[in-house]
């Protein structure tokens, strides 16, 4: 009896302790919280600057090839027409200010172009033999018998005035025009005589010093400030009476 009482005993332990032990095993389990898991999509933000316009002069440069030559263009650069015309073949004729030559021969004093009209031939060019005398290209030549380049005459551009781009880049065109203008009139009228019928043109180199003085003169007659020969300043009243009395008779004749 007492051994039963004691398996009972034993086994009603050994089941409690069980029990006991099934509880407690529940708070030993982890608790994970696992948050909803949202995603969000954040849209990037594109900032866009707008650059201020500004218009500016683009000048190109090209220095490819030899180091020592630098080219700078400027693209808005005008591009002149090309000349074609009578003159294309004589030789020294540079054509860039051929259209402002003829615009400053339309603007020519009226006496001046009136007595050269049909008679004279305006070139923008350097006058190769012209050139040749002096050793670089003169401002501006009047050449009465046509100059070749060897020095004899009878070339296409008899009885014609060369303005050179020279005289254009000096800002000395309109001068020199009327200049040579000068020389052609003095020319022109060299069979006109003075009351004594002495020669007008020859009787005129007495008084000035010579033809080129004479042409400075008339330059100064007509209006202009270019004076290359003449240092004598400006007209006395007696040069300018002078002149006045010489082309009244000498281009009305």
């Amino acid at each position: 009896m007492n051994s039963k009482y004691i398996f009972t005993f034993v086994m009603t332990l050994v089941i409690g302790s069980a029990f006991i032990l099934f509880i407690n095993s529940g708070s030993d389990i982890e608790v994970i919280d696992i948050p909803e898991t949202t995603t969000t999509t954040v849209p990037e933000t594109t900032t866009t600057t707008v650059p201020e316009t500004t218009t500016t002069t683009v000048q190109s440069t090209d220095t490819s090839g030899d180091e020592e030559s630098v080219q700078i263009v400027d693209e808005n650069e005008e591009t002149p027409v090309a000349y074609d015309g009578e003159f294309l073949n004589f030789v020294g004729f540079e054509g860039n200010n051929q259209d402002k030559l003829d615009q400053l021969v339309l603007s020519l004093p009226q006496l001046l172009k009136d007595i050269l009209k049909d008679k004279v031939i305006y070139v923008n060019g350097c006058h190769d033999y012209a050139r040749s005398l002096v050793g670089r290209c003169p401002y501006g030549v009047w050449d009465s018998t046509g100059t070749n380049s060897d020095g004899s005459k009878g070339a296409e551009w008899s009885m014609s005035i060369w303005i050179s781009n020279r005289a254009f880049d000096a800002l000395q065109a309109e001068d020199v025009l009327i200049h040579e203008s000068s020389h052609a009139l003095s020319y022109l009228t060299r069979n006109c005589n003075t009351a004594d019928n002495q020669s007008y043109r020859l009787d005129a180199w007495t008084l000035f010093g010579g033809e080129e003085k004479f042409a400075d003169a008339l330059v100064l007659y007509f209006g202009g400030s270019y004076n290359h020969y003449r240092d004598s300043g400006e007209l006395s009243n007696e040069e300018s009476s002078y002149l006045e009395n010489y082309l009244d008779v000498c281009t009305n004749s």
